[in-house]
């Protein structure tokens, strides 16, 4: 789902990172360099990032739509534990490759996948990024539709799609300063607070009396719609500006994963089961009389914030893929990536289905994509070197000229892992099974799928005299002298914690 003072620039094509060029990125975002050291945040102020990111509205959705699927309250809580339990093994690897790196989902791709592998992960997060942030944006015109009435609805959901882009614009600071400061005290008080009044309120009985429908949602349903919602494939995005000392992100990850699967979705079945209304857009006004005594200029307020977080977070996933594939055109700055990509989204939003069909595409896609690319990644830092003795260098930006033609294992994988997914999740337009097949747990199995068909494509090819080639490795092959000069690296500093 989602995570800026400055812009990156992304013309930059040393082939080393040495003092001078860190320098000339200091108050930038970092998008063509390794995050030093000395720039990583705290881990508190990691953790009110990432959990602006999951503390969100949308899993309000999940819980509101498990009700009116089928789904009990105990049936919502084992969905939610099992997405709590695979979201956060999950993360400690994808956040933590990037942690360990410094380096942006997009860039770390050269170095592992090479130049067809990266190209093909940056386009998945476009796709996955204007995704969930067209999503967003008609999420908030439906809470908006069921507070006022909204004259010229195309006409504000347009204006809105492009005015969203605001804090991205400004780079991670933007993105962190406003979650921090803003989005976090304010989600965090009034859903604890609506949480807490609507299990007060409803009835044990209605609480886990259960809706009768026909063709019923199944807990694995549910569980892949919040992990969807959830995992983005980019998290070393926002984590390559973590420290890895001495926790490894873990609480980060798993609080605020328990806090976004748990509150908020009980919250949203709360609401269900109160309002007793199908139709989620009528029923916010009565979560707003319920929760905020009527208060509905207060209520608007309370979503456009909480959203707004939520989708600085989507746009800088399309932003930083857009990035890798331009940056080696002259000129071209992160700026105007996000005015373009801010006006596509606006004319998007024109053409897309209803929110529900958007919602279980995007979500559907978002899950088996890209997180099965960042799995691959995290094998490829941390397991390999265990595994075969494949230390990859990370301490320093692939750019394009240094990048291989491919990491065919990797590649193989990440498209092995993909069709798996999109198959199992009904994913696959133009097909009988499209939007009706849902075969067990689809996320887990791509993720297993590409973990599992990259290791064996490493074990079939580690001894072979070209397996560095074959594997996409880039073309230079540092000195520890030379990855850790000035002491501005941030991967050759943490080199003893990878060992």
């Amino acid at each position: 789902m989602t995570g800026n003072a400055g812009f990156a620039h992304s013309s930059d094509t040393s082939s080393s990172i040495d003092s001078s060029s860190v320098a000339a990125d200091a108050g930038h975002d970092y998008t063509d360099s390794v995050v030093p050291l000395a720039e990583r945040r705290s881990n508190f102020r990691m953790f009110l990032t990432f959990l602006s990111m999951q503390a969100t509205f949308g899993a309000v959705y999940v819980g509101y739509t498990a009700r009116f699927e089928g789904l009990s309250f105990t049936q919502l809580m084992i969905a939610m534990a099992i997405a709590t339990v695979a979201m956060s093994l999950y993360c400690l690897g994808s956040a933590n490759a990037g942690a360990a790196a410094g380096q942006t989902t997009s860039v770390m791709t050269r170095g592992i996948f090479g130049r067809l592998g990266s190209r093909l992960v940056s386009v998945l997060l476009v796709i996955n990024g204007m995704g969930f942030y067209i999503f967003t944006v008609l999420f908030v015109m439906s809470l908006l539709g069921g507070l006022f009435t909204v004259p010229a609805v195309k006409a504000v959901t347009v204006g809105l799609a492009f005015v969203m882009i605001t804090n991205t614009y400004f780079g991670f600071d933007g993105v962190q300063r406003f979650a921090q400061y803003v989005a976090v005290p304010v989600v965090m008080i009034w859903g604890l607070y609506a949480t807490i009044r609507g299990l007060a309120t409803v009835s044990s009985t209605d609480l886990h009396s259960q809706l009768h429908v026909s063709g019923p949602s199944s807990i694995l349903f549910v569980t892949g719609a919040m992990v969807g919602l959830s995992t983005w494939g980019n998290e070393a995005d926002v984590f390559r500006y973590a420290k890895t000392r001495p926790q490894w992100n873990l609480p980060t990850i798993i609080v605020s994963y328990a806090v976004g699967s748990f509150m908020f979705p009980i919250m949203g079945y709360v609401v269900a089961v109160l309002a007793n209304q199908a139709d989620f857009g009528p029923s916010i006004k009565y979560f707003v009389n319920f929760s905020l005594f009527g208060l509905v200029a207060l209520g608007f307020i309370f979503f456009i914030v909480n959203q707004a977080a939520v989708n600085d977070g989507n746009l800088y996933i399309a932003v930083n893929g857009v990035q890798n594939l331009t940056s080696e055109l002259p000129r071209w700055h992160r700026k105007y990536t996000v005015l373009v990509l801010g006006a596509i989204a606006a004319g998007l939003t024109l053409i897309l289905p209803s929110l529900q069909q958007t919602f279980n595409i995007v979500t559907g896609i978002g899950a088996v994509t890209v997180p099965t690319a960042s799995t691959v990644m995290a094998i490829d830092i941390f397991l390999l070197p265990r595994l075969f003795g494949l230390r990859r260098p990370m301490d320093r930006v692939t750019h394009w000229k240094d990048a291989a033609a491919a990491n065919w294992p990797g590649v193989a994988a990440v498209i092995a892992g993909t069709v798996v997914g999109t198959i199992t999740a009904g994913l696959i337009p133009g097909t009988d099974g499209f939007q009706k097949t849902y075969i067990g747990f689809p996320a887990l199995q791509a993720w297993l799928t590409g973990a599992v068909v990259y290791v064996i494509g490493v074990a079939l090819v580690h001894k072979r005299s070209n397996a560095t080639a074959l594997l996409g490795f880039p073309r230079f092959a540092p000195e520890p002298a030379e990855a850790s000069e000035g002491g501005n690296v941030a991967a050759a500093e943490l080199a003893p914690e990878l060992s």
